[in-house]
């Protein structure tokens, strides 16, 4: 009935049967767990990399704030340096002044221009004028002056107020330092 070859061959063909499915299952799980840890492995790598690329974003855009504040604060120095004016003549000048003091709404009341004089090897030319308006006005008027005409200084500075108009009359001497290009008797 039983036949003791047939038995052992099929036993033979389980046994086989068995390590064959063993050694796929073996091969799978090593496929499978080599895949999983590749896997993995290119997880840790890519954050890793998003770790060092937002470093690099925050750093550029670090950067970056500081060269827009860079370049801005040049701009503002080109810009200052581009409205500075310097006559040429005494006329240019005066129209230089009175146009700077409209525009603060001062209108000069005098305008008076002395000989030119040689001060330090710098010619020179005293200028005295009169302007009567509130002393904010006058203040913001001649900073601007300061600004924009570095060859004008103030000198002397008389102010009579006024305390029921808030006004103040102000008598300004001022000296030109003239280029040495310019014609100050024009």
């Amino acid at each position: 009935m039983n036949n003791p070859l047939k038995s052992a061959s099929l036993i033979q063909l389980h046994l086989t049967g068995a390590s064959l499915a063993t050694l796929i299952l073996a091969i799978s799980g090593y496929v499978i767990y080599t895949s999983w840890e590749a896997q993995r492995t290119d997880f840790e790598s890519t954050k890793l990399e998003l770790t060092q690329v937002s470093d690099q974003l925050s750093s550029t855009q670090s950067e970056r704030g500081r060269l827009i504040n860079q370049i801005s604060n040049l701009e503002s120095f080109v810009q200052e340096r581009e409205s500075v004016i310097i006559a040429s003549s005494i006329n240019e000048l005066a129209v230089q002044l009175v146009g700077l003091a409209e525009s603060h709404g001062l209108e000069l009341e005098q305008f008076e221009p002395s000989e030119p004089s040689q001060t330090n090897e710098n010619p020179t030319q005293a200028i005295s004028i009169q302007v009567t308006a509130p002393f904010t006005t006058i203040q913001t008027w001649l900073d601007e002056l300061h600004n924009k005409m570095p060859d004008i200084h103030v000198e002397t500075l008389s102010i009579n107020s006024n305390v029921t108009s808030g006004m103040v009359s102000t008598n300004i001497r001022l000296n030109w330092y003239i280029p040495s290009d310019a014609d100050p008797k024009q």
